[in-house]
């Protein structure tokens, strides 16, 4: 096997290996995508609260379509997820403050993310590129090669 060959083989497995993570990279930016509508709409829902009075009936999403009558409460308390199904009770402002430093933290991964994705497929377009190359030449010195292997040029 040539040089030339190795060359092309193993760029043909880099590739796939970089096409693994451009998909995983996606993924990952589409995850954020939704986090960051989910705090987007927390955030917005409790702004909104702030604005109505006490024992105002509203509907409540449950799911699938189906939501519940029920009546505002004391906005000044609300209940924030920590993590791992561990809530804790703070203060209506220290809740939005909570939601707005995670959504400027999925903004940086989502920038982050991006940057490096478009790296990533800079990269992959490149080895492409070698690879198309390789395969071109090795191709063009089969056709030579045969030429010469059969009387009269045929």
């Amino acid at each position: 096997m040539s040089e030339d060959e190795d060359e092309l083989k193993q760029l043909v497995d880099t590739l796939a290996q970089v096409e693994q993570q451009v998909r995983a990279w996606e993924a990952q930016l589409e995850t954020l995508a939704a986090v960051r509508a989910e705090i987007w709409q927390a955030r917005t829902t409790l702004d909104g609260l702030q604005e109505e009075p006490e024992g105002r009936e509203m509907l409540v999403p449950v799911g699938y379509n189906t939501s519940l009558f029920a009546s505002l409460g004391s906005q000044e308390r609300v209940l924030t997820g920590l993590g791992s199904r561990v809530y804790m009770e703070a203060p209506l402002e220290q809740a939005l403050e909570r939601l707005q430093s995670r959504l400027d933290e999925v903004e940086k991964a989502t920038r982050d993310y991006r940057e490096s994705l478009a790296q990533l497929q800079q990269q992959h377009a490149q080895l492409r590129e070698r690879a198309e190359a390789l395969y071109a030449q090795a191709e063009a010195a089969k056709e030579v090669g045969s030429d010469f292997l059969l009387p009269g040029g045929r």
